[in-house]
């Protein structure tokens, strides 16, 4: 299909098309700033073209089919919710206490939620993807009331932090297009059914993309001066990025295995642990904080996508441990 082949392309080229956003974004605010500062009134409207394709495969009744599994949802909540934020204020503290603006965009990293994309990651990887889509609908559905709070206590030290009117905005940026994602996906299904929706979702991952690579493109060009004065940058970005994962994957890798979940979930809860939705965390930066903290954020990737791909090839390990952890023979040759 049309759909699957542009969405591969887009997965296996994302890394170029980032880079290109950020390059064509920055030259258009170079050498045209009163265009780029006019396409501001085009961000509403493009964060929901982003995120509304998203929702539309998000099935957030899935939630309350959850409960068989509660010891590996409460762990992704707590890692989610709680190690995370942890993790990036340790980071920022130690690595961006010189540039607040992208202390603010790790922050914001930290505090967001897992991306659909990690139930793909997941089954690349063997893991438990039903497990996975309910630990991506779970974390968005609570970070609309999570994130305005968790931002309030980590960056008000750093900028401004209006609560109510981040609250208020998190709530349009995420709530409208999970409700609109819905009822379109309910209609799908009414009208064409089941094989209808099938035959649809192939085509909204690539529709999400275009939207945040539209969104870097005009967060960038409004921004193109101070990027372009301060290049240098990059060599505090990718660093603090990989601490950033490093230690967050590390130390779930390690709650995860000491809690005895089994090695499918510890690949779900990992994968949720490290795919973060980099479109929702644009959008709010977008809304409430610089140009330079969407600049890191539209960085990011560069030092996710790899991760995760490292993670693919190493995460299976877990099935041979505990498949000879099980084996008889092992047992019985470690006790003789």
């Amino acid at each position: 299909m049309v759909g699957q082949s542009i969405a591969k392309i887009f997965d296996r080229y994302m890394i170029l098309f980032v880079l290109a956003s950020i390059t064509a974004g920055t030259v258009t605010g170079w050498f045209a700033p009163e265009f780029s500062q006019g396409l501001r009134v085009f961000i509403n409207l493009t964060l929901f073209l982003m995120l509304f394709p998203m929702m539309v495969g998000i099935r957030v009744d899935e939630i309350f089919k959850a409960a068989k599994n509660i010891k590996a949802i409460s762990w992704s909540v707590v890692l989610n919710f709680i190690v995370s934020p942890l993790v990036g204020l340790l980071v920022a503290s130690l690595a961006l206490g010189r540039h607040p603006d992208f202390a603010v965009a790790l922050f914001l990293l930290s505090v967001t939620p897992c991306a659909g994309m990690v139930a793909g990651w997941t089954g690349f990887a063997r893991g438990n993807v039903p497990l996975a889509l309910v630990i991506v609908a779970l974390s968005l559905t609570l970070s609309i009331l999570t994130i305005p709070p968790s931002m309030y206590l980590l960056a008000r030290s750093l900028v401004a932090i209006n609560a109510a009117a981040m609250f208020k905005g998190t709530l349009l940026v995420i709530l409208l297009p999970m409700i609109a994602g819905d009822l379109t996906r309910r209609l799908i299904i009414k009208v064409w059914g089941e094989p209808g929706f099938q035959s649809v979702r192939p085509m909204l991952p690539p529709l999400s993309m275009l939207g945040m690579f539209a969104i870097i493109f005009i967060s960038v060009s409004m921004g193109a001066h101070r990027i372009i004065s301060g290049w240098q940058s990059i060599l505090v970005i990718v660093p603090a990025l990989l601490a950033f994962y490093l230690i967050q994957i590390s130390f779930s890798l390690w709650l995860a295995q000491k809690s005895g979940l089994a090695a499918r979930d510890v690949v779900a809860l990992v994968y949720s642990v490290s795919g973060k939705n980099i479109s929702l965390a644009i959008a709010l930066a977008s809304q409430f904080f610089s140009p330079l903290t969407v600049v890191m954020l539209a960085i990011n990737p560069l030092v996710q996508m790899p991760t995760m791909a490292v993670l693919l090839r190493w995460l299976p390990r877990l099935y041979d441990k505990e498949k000879s952890g099980r084996d008889p023979a092992n047992n019985q040759g470690s006790h003789g």
